[in-house]
């Protein structure tokens, strides 16, 4: 598979328009503006909680990494659905990355907490974790490209700023930062708090800054994590826990995300090509129900599933299928599949369920980040149904 000539104009390309009307994705899309999810009064007003508890009928906390997200999804929305409130919504989200998260060091904290606080990641202990800040990033560029307003930029060049200032030599990034200590943080503890392939997504954020300002250190920024990733591939799976050598398929597919968009974005063929191996050899152990399972360890498959990365999936391989670059087939089998985890109707109707955990423990979370990825999944299927062109820009 080699990339087409011309085809990084498709990373602006996401809108020609896909069928919105389908009950499915018009009941994401009214999930995300009314459910509650984002936070419209009190203290945290605009910041998006992590999950809504159908048990305790709670959200545990104001999560920084999802509120990112959350201002690239409102903008996907207004690009599929133009409608001022998604705009305001990202306002209000970008409001609140500025005014109650971001700490005097140029990032954002972690996790304002209604319940029960981990003190670990909570806002009180000033622990930063890069590749939350990686993810709020683009949002800020995207919302100043909106708007802009240059109040997003200068929040975005903060961010960057930082994220340049834990990146190690050898191109990967540390994993969080102790404010309170001023001390760089890796261990081997989870994926998650260890340097590795899945911060090849933080590629996004500073690709689109460095579009924003052309400063060069955030391009040559990308590229060093996305070589860096490269070598952590070994037969198309990424290691992401390096002390046993396994693969957890959710930062597997962030590495691949990163890839995918850097390679896009600046012609890089074998960023591509390692991002379509990815998608491979997730889609050649794809589940008898159409799923995927969540990780690789001992030789053998842990075949539990979450909603995240069977949307992970579902997005890259429909991307890199409607760009010519991937042949494998079961795509609608893995559609089908993740439309079993949306809620169809009464309280949060048209949210995501999270799935089950490594060791098989069902949540009954109808899920911020879950969602959000399995709504752009959708509406990147029905652009592949329509034989519409898929783009890359406002990937969340």
């Amino acid at each position: 598979m080699m990339l087409r000539c011309g085809q990084t104009t498709s990373l602006k390309s996401v809108a020609s328009k896909p069928v919105v009307s389908l009950d499915e994705i018009a009941a994401g899309m009214e999930w995300i503006v009314k459910s509650g999810i984002q936070n419209e009064a009190g203290e945290h007003a605009g910041g998006f909680n992590g999950w809504y508890d159908m048990d305790k009928r709670t959200y545990p906390f104001v999560y920084s990494e999802i509120t990112g997200y959350g201002i690239t999804t409102l903008l996907f929305l207004n690009s599929l659905r133009n409608d001022r409130i998604f705009i305001q919504r990202a306002e209000a989200a970008a409001g609140w990355i500025i005014g109650k998260a971001m700490h005097e060091c140029g990032g954002a904290r972690a996790r304002a907490y209604n319940t029960e606080p981990d003190h670990m990641y909570s806002f009180e202990s000033n622990m930063l974790l890069i590749f939350d800040n990686g993810m709020i990033l683009p949002g800020l560029v995207g919302l100043y490209n909106t708007t802009k307003n240059e109040k997003y930029l200068e929040a975005a060049v903060r961010i960057g700023k930082f994220l340049l200032s834990m990146q190690k030599p050898d191109g990967f990034f540390y994993a969080s930062y102790d404010a309170n200590n001023d001390k760089k943080i890796d261990s081997q503890d989870k994926w998650s708090s260890q340097s590795g392939s899945y911060h090849a997504k933080l590629a996004i954020g500073l690709i689109d800054l460095y579009n924003a300002t052309k400063d060069e250190t955030f391009r040559q920024s990308a590229i060093k994590i996305c070589n860096s990733a490269l070598a952590a591939q070994e037969n198309g799976r990424f290691i992401t826990q390096q002390d046993e050598n396994s693969t957890h398929m959710h930062p597997h597919c962030y590495s691949a995300e990163g890839l995918l968009y850097a390679g896009m974005a600046l012609g890089k063929n074998d960023f591509v090509q390692s991002a379509a191996k990815a998608v491979e050899w997730a889609l050649e152990n794809q589940l008898p129900d159409g799923g995927i399972p969540c990780k690789f360890v001992d030789g053998k498959f842990i075949t539990h599933e979450r909603s995240d990365t069977l949307a992970q999936v579902l997005r890259l391989a429909l991307y890199l299928k409607n760009a010519g670059l991937l042949e494998h087939n079961g795509i609608d089998r893995l559609r089908n599949r993740l439309l079993q985890f949306q809620k169809a109707a009464g309280d949060h109707g048209g949210g995501f369920f999270y799935g089950k955990e490594l060791d098989g423990t069902r949540r009954n979370h109808i899920n911020s980040w879950c969602s959000m990825f399995a709504i752009q999944a959708l509406a990147y299927y029905s652009h592949f149904k329509n034989r519409s062109k898929i783009g890359l820009n406002l990937f969340i």
